[in-house]
This record gives structure tokens, sequence and C-alpha cells, in this order.
């Protein structure tokens, strides 16, 4: 039961192995969006008052700067999806950003071919230019995370250069120069993008290490179950939950009797096994919605049943001593027949102070379990 629902965690948080990484592109890319939008206004205006845009093109320079102002402020809202949305969630987010940082290298790309192919604009050529320059680059440098668009958004920004310069009279040299810059941002994106995956390469394994870690810490290596403290940590979770809900909740506490003789007549690996294959035999019979199996230490065994008075509890109690006596476990070694010593406790609702002595009550009734002749199931009626 245990290691089902863990398995159904694992489908629900990351059954998308990749959901994660995801999750890590979207608060990466909200970091880059930031600013850059208000950069590309700045630009526009350098490049509108060098070219004298105000006093022969004034409507078309206030719908450029508002087209670029909007743009801006569609970066910043609205905000990014919850980092645990599902997956088609943050890829639309994704995909929005995009499409207004494509825009927006768009637009400037139409400035830029505006200002080459205007004669009345030779003025703000060297501005445009220069900042053509500095977005390409840092285009290049931050908006790596995707390759295919990153390329496609630095070619909008300044693929207009070096195909429009051998037009105009920028002479040999610069345009040489545009050319072979071009070629350069595009190993810089290249770079940039191979050096992003190894980052988020290494936040996985950095994640799968701390997930492992967490792992280890909640689970019993040997049966999968729960250890004793996360058992604990889950019994007070619970009984919070009983006492808000005014729910009964029971717990069971196992030992298997003579273990000892199965160490001593099969040796320890048996004794392993038989504790491995016993954790199996529970998660077939405590198949209660909510039901929490845990290995309390050595060969003693605990079950939380939530929503079961003591009467039902008892009864799965019995099933799984019954389980044990009609169907040994199956070792290498051939069937082992062993019995188990069962001990029940139950909070009921108004039993205000029920809950605190509910492991110390089931303990008590298992060992009741013991002295009265091992192989049945005790009830405490405290």
């Amino acid at each position: 039961m245990e290691r089902r629902r863990e398995s159904q965690d694992v489908r629900g948080q990351g059954g998308d192995v990749h959901l994660p990484r995801l999750a890590r592109e979207v608060a990466d890319t909200k970091a880059r969006l930031v600013t850059g939008g208000l950069f590309y206004l700045f630009g526009w205006i350098v490049v509108a008052l060098a070219g004298d845009v105000v006093g022969e093109h004034l409507l078309l320079g206030l719908a450029v700067g508002l087209a670029f102002l909007v743009l801006a402020l569609l970066r910043v809202w609205p905000g990014p999806p919850a980092q645990d949305a599902p997956r088609p969630t943050l890829e639309r987010w994704l995909d929005r950003q995009w499409a207004g940082v494509l825009a927006t290298a768009a637009l400037w790309g139409a400035v830029l071919s505006w200002t080459l192919a205007d004669p009345h604009l030779d003025g703000a050529r060297p501005a445009a230019l220069l900042c053509t320059v500095a977005f390409a680059t840092a285009f290049a440098h931050n908006f790596s995370l995707r390759l295919g668009r990153a390329l496609v958004g630095v070619g909008l920004v300044f693929l207009p250069a070096p195909l429009l310069l051998p037009y105009t009279d920028a002479g040999l040299a610069v345009t040489v120069t545009v050319g072979v810059y071009a070629i350069y941002l595009a190993l810089v994106l290249v770079r940039s993008h191979r050096e992003y995956q190894q980052q988020l390469d290494l936040y996985d394994a950095l994640r799968h290490q701390r997930d492992q870690y967490e792992h280890l810490s909640r689970i019993d290596p040997l049966t999968g179950l729960a250890n004793r403290r996360h058992h604990g940590g889950t019994l007070e979770h619970l009984a919070r939950e009983a006492l808000r809900l005014r729910q009964p909740l029971s717990m069971l506490v196992m030992d298997l009797d003579h273990f000892k003789r199965v160490n001593d007549d099969y040796g320890h690996d048996a004794g392993d096994a038989c504790l491995a294959r016993f954790a199996d035999r529970m998660r077939e019979v405590f198949t209660q919605p909510g039901a929490h199996l845990a290995r309390l230490g050595g060969e003693e065994f605990g079950v939380l049943l939530p929503g079961l008075d003591s009467e039902a509890a008892a009864a799965a109690a019995e099933r799984m001593r019954a389980s044990l006596e009609q169907r040994p476990l199956q070792l290498r070694e051939g069937p082992l027949a062993i019995t188990v010593s069962i001990g029940v406790a139950s909070y009921r609702p108004g039993q205000d102070d029920g809950l605190g002595d509910l492991f110390r009550a089931a303990d008590r009734a298992m060992y009741r379990a013991k002295s009265d002749g091992r192989n049945r199931v005790r009830v405490d009626r405290a």
C-alpha cells in the first residue's frame, strides 16, 4: 500500500519527470524578462530623435513607441503560474512570453530596416546599429533557453543589418564587420544554450539527490514501508485530522512470533526476506483508503487506519493474522509458517485525551496478545 501510494505521488508530482525542469525554465524566463522590453523603447526614442521622426512621422513614431511600451508591459503581466502548475499551464505561459519577445524582436528589426532603407534617417543609422548590436548580443546571452526560438529572435533583430547595409553608403568594412558579427552571435547563442542545458542538468541531479535523501529519511529500505520516524509524523497528522473531523482513528501494532528462530534456523538473509514478504502481505491485506503501513523496528510493524473504529480495525487485524496462518510466507528456502501477535487501539470522537496514548495502548494490547499465547488479536479497551 505504501509503495503504491509513493508511485502515485511520483506520477502526480513528477510522473512527467521533466515538469520540475520546465518550472525552472519558467522561473528563469521570468527573471530575464523584467527590464529588457524597456530598453527597446529607450532605443526607439534615441533613434526617433536622431532621425527627426517626431517632425516627419509623428503618428507613426508614437505608434511604434506605444507598441514597444505595450510589449514591455506584457513581459511582466500577467505573472507566471505557480511552480507546481500543470505542464499545459506552464507551456502556455512560456509560449505567450516568447510570442511577446519575438514580436518585440520583429518590431525592432522593422525599425532597423526602416532606418537603413530610408535616406532621410541617415542621422539615426549609427544609433540604430549600436542598439541592434546590443539587443542581439543580449538576446543571444539571455534568451538561449530555447535554441530554435532564440535563433529566430536574434535573426529578427540583427539580420536586417547585413542584408541591407550593402545598399547604403556604410562602406565595405562596416558591412563585412556586421556580417562576421552575425556569425559570432550564432556561435554565442549555441554556446549559451548548451551552458543553460548543463545548468538544468545539474539542477535535475541535485533535485534527484535531494529527493533520494528525503525518501531515505521516510522509508525503511528493507521493506519499503514507512520508517518509525515517518510513522510518528503521520500519526500526529492523522490525530489532528481525527480531532478536527470528529472521526475514529485506529492503530495496530504487530509483532512476529518467535522471529529469532528464523534467524537462528535459516540465517539473517532469510530473516530479512521474511520481513520483506511480511510487508508485502500487509499491503495485500490493508487496502483501506488512507491506510498507513510502517516498520517500527526489528520485527515490529504498525498500521494506522483513519476512519475505522475498534471493531473494524480488529476485523482487519484478524484478516492479517488469519492470512499468515492459512498462507505461509514464501521464501527461497520454502514456505515459512510464522504467526503474528496484534494489538489494536482506537480513538473515538469525544474521547479528547485518547489520541496521545494511542500508540502505547496498541503496544500494550500487542503484549497482552503475546502473553495470552501469541498468534492472536487483542483490543485495548481502556
